[in-house]
C-alpha cells in the first residue's frame, strides 16, 4: 500500500533513507468515493495527502463560480500547506472525482521526513520546489493561452487524463463553462477532419 509513496520519494531523492519500522505506523490511508470531499472550504488542514488511487480536484468558489486548480492523480502530494502550518481555515477543497485512496501524513510523519532524518530538508525543498514550478506553470499558462491552447496543451502532455476525468471538471480547470468547452471541442474536431 505504501510502495507508490516510497517510489514518489525516491525519484526526488533517490538516497533517501526511510526507516519504515519507524514509519509506518504513522501512516494512515484513507478511502474517499467519487464526489465525496477529503476537505472542504474553511476546514483547517491537520494533515497533508498523498494520491496512492484515483483523483482528487483542488477547487475554489469565486462568486459563485467554480474553479479547478489543480487534478491531484495518483502519486502526488496535496494539500493546503498554509492552512496546514498556519491552522487556519483553507480556501480550498479537495475533492475526489473517482473513487480514491490517500494517505495521510500527520505532523509526526513529517518531522520523522523531514526533521529527524539528515536529508529531510533537502527532501522538502524539492518538493517544494516541485510545487512551485507546478503552480508557475498553471500562472503562466491562465495567463499566455487562450482556453483552446491550454486544452490542446493538455491534451499533448495529458491525453489519459482528458479521457478519465468529467467535462465539467476540465471547464472549470481551463476557466470556461461546460457549453464553451463543449464548443471547443467541436471546432477543434472540425478542424481535423477537415
Amino acid at each position: 500500500m505504501y510502495e507508490a509513496f516510497y517510489q514518489f520519494i525516491q525519484q526526488l531523492l533517490p538516497h533517501f533513507q526511510i526507516d519504515r519500522t519507524r514509519l509506518e505506523p504513522l501512516l494512515t490511508v484513507k478511502a474517499i468515493s467519487k464526489g465525496g470531499f477529503l476537505l472542504q472550504a474553511g476546514d483547517v488542514w491537520q494533515v497533508i495527502g498523498f494520491t496512492v488511487k484515483g483523483c482528487f480536484r483542488t477547487v475554489f468558489i469565486k462568486d459563485g463560480k467554480e474553479f479547478t486548480l489543480f487534478f491531484n492523480v495518483e502519486n502526488r502530494l496535496m494539500g493546503d500547506y498554509e492552512s496546514y502550518r498556519k491552522q487556519a481555515p483553507s480556501q480550498f477543497s479537495y475533492q475526489a472525482i473517482e473513487d480514491s485512496e490517500v494517505i495521510l501524513l500527520s505532523d509526526r510523519v513529517l518531522d520523522l521526513l523531514f526533521e529527524e532524518n539528515p536529508q529531510g530538508q533537502r527532501l522538502a525543498r524539492l518538493i517544494a520546489e516541485s510545487y512551485v514550478f507546478s503552480l508557475r506553470e498553471k500562472l503562466l499558462t491562465l495567463f499566455t493561452s487562450t482556453p483552446e491552447e491550454r486544452y490542446l496543451h493538455l491534451a499533448d502532455h495529458e491525453p489519459e487524463l482528458l479521457q478519465r476525468l468529467p467535462q465539467y471538471a476540465w471547464a472549470a480547470y481551463l476557466g470556461i463553462e461546460p457549453e464553451s468547452l463543449s464548443r471547443l471541442k467541436r471546432r477543434l474536431y472540425q478542424r481535423r477532419i477537415s
